[in-house]
């Protein structure tokens, strides 16, 4: 392949780590916690969508919009349910919820769906679009598009809204933010369905590009992660620039090394990054007055 092929198709596999990364920066910017059923809630996505489209045969914008709603219904759901009640403790505490939950996730989608393959309908199935002397197929150009679009809406939420500001409010002091008023469960709740929404959405948009199985969150999860660390685990910027680093190199490395060293790309930058810049490309040096 050429380099242009291997960029242009690094920015197609980019832009699903990028939202997956924008879904975490969203939960830790609120709670001060990595979200590890990230993945899983990807894959719940592209099974409500799959089963939408195939027992009811609606449009895909329909189908897209019932994975939305049940991935925002699920966040929701597993904040009220178990993360509020350890709401106040440590962030490791918090984060093996979140891994307890991606395993149980995970245990119920075998359930109906076990160990199979399914493949997934893209949106459009014309010909492939000529970017740089490189093809890419339009599924991958509307994934770019929804991921840019998430990350502009996301990062003028954060700005302009009185939610947003709450947001950062709860997670920068959770005593002050009650004292001003704020509702730190009806945040909490918030954030999680929006992030988890967003999940829903990607695992319905990587669907038609990967393969759809009840492990295929863990993939997209490690990939995100290391686009997240990249850019800054607070920054929304950060988590786009990082998600197409990520999806870039991951190519470069299949394309030039071996196809095997695509597995192990995200770990390298992971490594790389806390090395280097432990606070990311966009993040800030923590600053600790005495």
């Amino acid at each position: 392949m050429t380099p242009a092929t291997l960029i242009v198709a690094g920015l197609a596999n980019g832009s699903i780590y990028a939202l997956v990364a924008l879904a975490l920066v969203l939960i830790y910017k609120t709670q001060d916690v990595i979200n590890f059923g990230q993945g899983e809630i990807l894959m719940v996505g592209g099974f409500v969508g799959y089963s939408v489209l195939e027992y009811t045969h609606v449009p895909y914008p329909l189908a897209l919009l019932a994975a939305v709603v049940a991935g925002g219904a699920l966040g929701a759901a597993i904040e009220r349910t178990a993360l509020r009640r350890v709401a106040e403790q440590h962030h490791i505490t918090l984060a093996m919820v979140t891994v307890g939950f991606s395993v149980l996730i995970k245990g119920v989608a075998r359930l109906p769906f076990g160990s199979d393959i399914y493949t997934f309908p893209a949106v459009l199935s014309s010909a492939p679009v000529s970017i740089a002397g490189a093809e890419m197929s339009p599924q991958s150009l509307i994934t770019v598009a929804v991921a840019l679009v998430v990350a502009l809406l996301l990062f003028l939420f954060f700005r302009l809204t009185p939610a947003g500001k709450q947001m950062q409010a709860t997670q920068q002091n959770l005593t002050g933010a009650r004292i001003v008023g704020i509702n730190p469960g009806r945040v909490f709740s918030m954030t999680w369905a929006l992030a988890a929404a967003i999940g829903a959405l990607t695992g319905v948009l990587a669907a038609p590009l990967a393969l759809l199985y009840p492990d295929m969150g863990s993939d997209f999860l490690l990939k995100g992660f290391a686009a997240a660390v990249l850019g800054g685990l607070e920054s929304v910027p950060g988590a786009m620039v990082g998600g197409f680093i990520v999806g870039i190199i991951e190519m470069l490395f299949g394309g030039y090394i071996s196809t095997s060293a695509q597995q192990i790309s995200s770990f390298i930058v992971i490594i790389a990054v806390l090395l280097i810049r432990p606070y990311g490309l966009f993040g800030r040096r923590p600053v600790h007055r005495v």
